[in-house]
Order: C-alpha cells, then structure tokens, then sequence
C-alpha cells in the first residue's frame, strides 16, 4: 500500500487534501494533532495530521456455497420451495463504495471533523473575547493591567465604562500590590466601593406626629407598582401593626383595580378609588385617620407627555411625603434611563428596583442611583407577597452586581 501523510492547519482542510492527493479511494490509517512551535519557539500553531494509503485490494462478493453432495435427496427435499409457491427474486445488493471512500465518509470521519470544527469554533470564540479586551484595555488605559479582569467583570455586568474604571482605580490606590493577585480580597474592597456609591434610605417611616404619612408610588408601565404596594401595606400592617389605607389612581386598568382591593380586603385596609384629579383631596381626607396612606399610580410610558403632566397634576395636590420611582432591573440601560429623566420631571424622592430576580445584569441599578443622586429603599425578589420584598443594602447589592447570586 502506499502512504503518504498530509499536514494542515484544520481537519477539514486536511481531509480535502487527502481526496485531491489520492482520490476517494483513499484509506485513512491514522490522525493526530499537534503543536508546531515556530517565531524562535515563541509561538505555536495547532496541526493536524493525516496518514494515508491507496492501493487495498476490494474484496470480491462472497458467493453461496454449492450444497453438498453428500447431502443427498433428503436435503434437497428440505431445501426445494413447496409446490405452488413462486419465490421472489433476491433484491439487487446495495452499491458498495470503495474502501477508501467508506472511512472518508463514516461516521468517524465525520465526527473528528465536527470536533475539529468544534475546537475552531472555541478558538475563535477565544480570539474575539481577548479582541475585545484589548480595544477596551485600548480605551482605557487608565485601568491598571492585573485588575482589568475585574473591570470588565463591572461592564459585563452593564456598570457604565466611566464608573468601573473609577471604581478599579480607587481599589488600586488603596490596595499595597503584594494583595493585588489575591481575589478574594480585591472583590472585598471593590464591594466595599461600590456600597459607598449605594446610598440607602431604609423602610418607610413616618416623619410627623400627626396625619397620615403619604407615600406615592410612580413609574413605566409593567414594573410591578401595585404588587409592591401591595407588600408594602402588608408588611405595615402585619409586621408593624400600623393602619394603612390604600389609593389608587390606575382606573385605567380594570384588573388593577380588582388586584389591590383583594389585597386590600384581605388585610383589612380601606380602599379609594381616584378618577379625577380633584376627586383626590376628597380621597386623602376620608383616609386621614390611618397612620400611613399608599397611592398607587398608573403606569406611564415616558414618551407620553400628556399622561406625564396630569400624573404631575394628581402628585401636586397630593402632596406626598414620600415619592418612589419604581423601576424594573429586567429592563434595558436606555429605557430606564429615558424613565429616570422623564419621570424626574414629576418628583422623584427615592427609587426601588423590582425583578431582581428576574435580572441578567444588576448594574443599571448603580448606574442609575448615581445618575439620579437619589437614595435606594426598597427592592423586590419575586411575586410572593408579603415577602418578596426587602429594604435596599449596598453590600448586597455590591456582591450581586460582582457576580453574586440572590
């Protein structure tokens, strides 16, 4: 047989040279991969390696034996088709391909190619990941070199560019070097600045001696106002033993509605239900004996100016103590910022985060805690009420947005 072996820097590319050499007749015999070192023993490139042959002699088709003829009558009679029966003719035998061209097709060959594809596939993906890296090393070269992994750890986690490199560079000021390849103490103090870039403001609490406590909760549609009101009320009235009464101003939305009175009824808490913008007053009024009053909003899209200014008219005569803009973690970077901008029109004293849960990246909420310069009070975990809800930590939120899970 002659073989012959063939180099090249893929396994498709190699097979291919193998057909071109030899034909499909080809036999592969062996195949292995190595590291070529070359550029003075600096650098290496993957081969792939192919061993190859032609020339196997294609086994001729076996041909049924003659019966024997010491078999005499008796087996012929055993063997002869009964009388009546025609047989059917025998199918024609499947076309047999080469040898060569059986191995260059089998399923062997054709899983070494899938896996060869598969390491290009890695090694590329490698490739653009450490591109990446270098654009932004290139962007940023203010970003010490043995902490840019935990800068990019903050952007991946959608922390703006700006804020990350800030955050890295502060750690390394602080930091002697002899820490600085110790892990576990690098996400420490980087947890440590980004709870100083936390501010919280702790529960709802009241600040007056008489009258009820007004809190207004606002926001974009679908990011969970009234769910939150809800275990807002319930932890008030449950845990806390206070009275509450509840206002909701979303008569848009009739299952609204219907979703805060069944809360309402099942902790024993009165319900207004505010149409008008002068109805409200009235509303306040008739609740003025409970300790706190909670209003829910309707949901409004911040590109509709109309609805923006008459949520502004109903905050104005109600004349809060509190106003939350309630935003969603799930949602993109520049639609929360569009709704911190839009809404700031309105007021906007605190903020709370909901679906942190749900949530792929927890940055936004750092991002926009220091763009808004507003303290964080509350974030939600989930749909169960009363207890998917939690008072805002900065060392929780600085291990989450590090890579932590809830």
């Amino acid at each position: 047989m002659n073989l012959q072996t063939f180099r090249a820097s893929t396994m498709a590319e190699a097979l291919t040279h193998v057909k071109s050499a030899m034909g499909h007749d080809a036999v592969i015999m062996h195949t292995r991969t190595y590291q070529q070192r070359s550029w003075m023993g600096l650098k290496s490139r993957e081969i792939v390696e192919i061993t190859a042959g032609q020339g196997l002699p294609a086994r001729s088709p076996r041909r049924p034996a003659p019966m024997a003829a010491a078999a005499g009558p008796a087996a012929y009679l055993r063997n002869r088709p009964a009388a009546g029966i025609v047989q059917a003719p025998a199918k024609a035998a499947a076309a047999v391909l080469p040898p060569g061209r059986q191995l260059l097709e089998s399923s062997a060959a054709s899983t070494a190619m899938m896996a060869a594809l598969g390491q290009e596939m890695g090694s590329l993906k490698s490739m653009i990941k450490d591109l990446v890296a270098q654009q932004r090393r290139a962007c940023c070269p203010q970003v010490p070199e043995n902490l840019h992994e935990y800068y990019l750890r903050l952007i991946e986690n959608q922390v703006a560019e700006e804020l990350a490199a800030d955050i890295v560079i502060k750690v390394q000021q602080q930091v002697r070097p002899e820490y600085l390849n110790q892990p576990q103490f690098i996400c420490d103090k980087l947890a440590e600045q980004l709870e100083k870039l936390l501010p919280t403001s702790g529960p709802i609490a009241r600040t007056k001696t008489s009258g009820a406590h007004v809190v207004a909760l606002i926001g974009p549609t679908g990011v969970g106002k009234t769910t939150t009101i809800a275990k807002l009320a319930a932890n008030l009235k449950l845990r806390e033993k206070r009275s509450v009464g509840l206002i909701t101003l979303d008569t848009y939305r009739i299952a609204a509605i219907d979703q805060l009175r069944k809360y309402a009824d099942i902790l024993g808490c009165p319900l207004k239900a505010v149409a008008r913008p002068e109805d409200l007053p009235d509303a306040l009024a008739a609740l003025a004996d409970c300790e706190f009053i909670l209003i829910d909003t309707a949901g409004r899209s911040p590109n509709d100016t109309l609805k923006l200014n008459e949520l502004k008219e109903f905050i104005t005569l109600a004349a809060p103590d509190e106003v939350h803009l309630v935003l969603s973690t799930t949602a993109s970077c520049e639609c929360v910022e569009l709704a911190v901008s839009r809404f700031g029109d309105v007021r906007v004293d605190k903020i709370i985060f909901t679906k942190l849960d749900e949530a792929t990246h927890v940055g936004v909420v750092l991002n926009v805690i220091r763009k808004v310069n507003k303290s964080l009070s509350y974030i939600t975990t989930g749909q169960d009420v009363p207890n998917d809800i939690e008072v805002g930590g900065g060392r929780r939120l600085a291990q989450m947005i590090l890579g932590s899970h809830l």
